[in-house]
């Protein structure tokens, strides 16, 4: 896994004896960068209109948002508490999925997961007005079925209210993460990660990580998957599909083989443009030699 990443590393490290996220802080630095061209040009900073501390006694971790159609906002990541805000922990790690209102008031929360470690990245409202949510999973109980062994990809689909309407444990025996999903024109969804998996639902695997991308139909069935890298570390953190049906990836790369070129040194950013049915019809790699990540 990633060992110098910035705010954004927020993934476990590859082992299953893993306790609690990596989540390194650059607060400073973010400020920084703030201040100084504020202090530049004399400008008010815009104010703060509501802000809301979440959570319990325990370790609370917000990591993906999205705006939903009634103006209020729907958040996803993960608890260890039970208690405060946070109702029906499962055990370990959780996803914790919480409804508000354009004021910031909680409407509803959700705590999903199994005995083990739980922890979704990715959150979006669909059409039909629910959520699609994408993380990963050690469990195999509680909301949790038909796990692979190891890190699976875990995608929940839930209603307006966060009752679960479908969930989809994807892999194989070895680590597999998923950090992003959209979901597509056809009501489907494009969910992007990495695996080191080379069997179960994983097929093509170059080595080391790769880029894993799934299409799933509107029932998560997999509809296709594709292992996109070389024989290095390749780890995607973002998709997003495009006008033409097709699909755009962003990541990192240390391989400079298979289906990465001109690579650079250290880590490379790796963009991928996919057609509708996953097949590259362009990538490029961008960097110097030092550590360069594509986070979106």
């Amino acid at each position: 896994m990633l060992a110098i990443l910035s705010s954004f590393d927020q993934r476990p490290d590859h082992t299953d004896n893993y306790t609690a996220p990596r989540i390194m802080n650059n607060t400073a630095i973010a400020v920084l960068l703030i201040v100084f061209p504020f202090t530049t040009v004399a400008q008010t900073p815009p104010a703060i209109e509501w802000q809301q501390a979440l959570g319990g006694s325990e370790d609370d971790y917000a990591v993906s948002v999205d705006q939903t159609s009634d103006g209020g906002f729907i958040v996803a990541g993960l608890t260890l508490s039970n208690d405060g805000d946070i109702t029906g922990h499962h055990g370990g790690w959780d996803y914790w999925i919480v409804k508000l209102d354009g004021a910031g008031t909680i409407q509803w929360q959700k705590s999903l997961g199994g005995s083990g470690t739980d922890e979704a990245y990715s959150i979006e409202q669909t059409t039909d007005g629910g959520y699609i949510v994408a993380g990963n999973t050690l469990s195999n109980d509680g909301d949790v079925t038909g796990h692979h062994g190891s890190w699976d990809y875990w995608i929940v689909k839930l209603d307006g209210a966060g009752t679960i309407q479908w969930q989809r444990a994807m892999g194989g025996s070895g680590l597999d993460y998923s950090t992003s999903i959209e979901q597509c024109s056809d009501g489907g969804y494009i969910v992007a990660g990495e695996a080191s998996s080379i069997n179960g639902d994983v097929t093509g695997h170059h080595g080391d990580s790769d880029y894993w991308i799934v299409k799933l139909d509107d029932a998560g069935a997999i509809q296709w998957q594709k292992a996109l890298g070389g024989s290095g570390t390749d780890e995607a953190f973002s998709i997003e599909q495009t006008t033409d049906g097709g699909f755009i990836v962003a990541g990192l790369t240390l391989s400079n083989d298979g289906d990465v070129t001109g690579h650079h040194g250290g880590w490379d950013y790796w963009i991928v443009k996919l057609d509708g049915g996953g097949t590259i019809q362009w990538q490029s790699t961008m960097g110097g030699s030092g550590y360069d990540v594509a986070g979106s």
